[in-house]
């Protein structure tokens, strides 16, 4: 019985020792970062920083054929990204479920150790053209025109209210909403009024507080994100 109990020992004492092992292995060593731009305006194109566009990226050479091993970066509001948690290799590049056409997956970029940068030059689905957000009393205003890129129908125009600078349809308090599915000319205005007596009873929202208020559209194209213009601050 000694001896057994003398085995056992030693067995689970080696296996402690090999689970304490120092790692050799050198962590990530490499960044990438950018932007989404705008391509006809070369500007940065604005994205929403709940369930908004994705970069997907895929090593090379780990396994033969391997194409299930995805990391994924997140784009910010203000269309930047940045990820210092990558191994220096070569990767499949994509940007998916975006606000903007559909562009080329990089099927091989070289990220190589220290900072990369990557920039996305898109073309949104849709532009909103000339936006004004105005109040007047209790009555919150926004005009504006939609320039659209594709010929797809454009399903909703609304008015999205927060704290937070980087509101959007998916990161709202209160909102207004208008329903189009269809096909939209450059030179029709939109309006779209927000009576604030409306929402008074919220206990999101508070008098003498300040919120952002922020136009956005979406089209009707396959996982089409909103596009929107720049967010104004008004008190409510």
């Amino acid at each position: 019985m000694y001896r057994i109990n003398y085995f056992i020992f030693i067995v689970v004492a080696g296996l402690i020792l090999s689970s304490c092992e120092k790692d050799n292995y050198a962590g990530p060593n490499a960044e990438l970062q950018g932007t989404f731009i705008d391509k006809d305006l070369n500007q940065p194109l604005a994205q929403d920083i709940i369930s908004g566009t994705v970069i997907e990226i895929i090593e090379h050479g780990w396994v033969t054929g391997q194409t299930n091993i995805t990391q994924t970066l997140v784009v910010k509001g203000d269309g930047t990204y940045s990820n210092s948690q990558i191994f220096a290799g070569k990767y499949l590049v994509r940007a998916v479920r975006g606000n903007f056409q559909n562009i080329p997956a990089i099927d091989t970029l070289e990220i190589k150790k220290g900072t990369n940068k990557l920039d996305f030059l898109v073309t949104p689905y849709i532009r909103i053209k000339e936006p004004s957000i105005v109040r007047n009393g209790s009555i919150v205003t926004a005009t504006f025109k939609l320039e659209q890129t594709t010929n797809q129908n454009v399903t909703r125009i609304g008015l999205y209210v927060h704290p937070n600078p980087n509101v959007g349809q998916p990161m709202k308090l209160v909102f207004v909403e208008t329903t189009l599915n269809r096909i939209t000319t450059p030179n029709e205005t939109f309006t779209i009024n927000m009576d604030l007596n409306n929402f008074k009873s919220w206990t999101q929202l508070r008098e003498g507080d300040q919120y952002y208020f922020r136009i956005g559209a979406v089209s009707s194209a396959t996982s089409a994100k909103y596009n929107y213009a720049p967010p104004v601050r008004l008190t409510f």
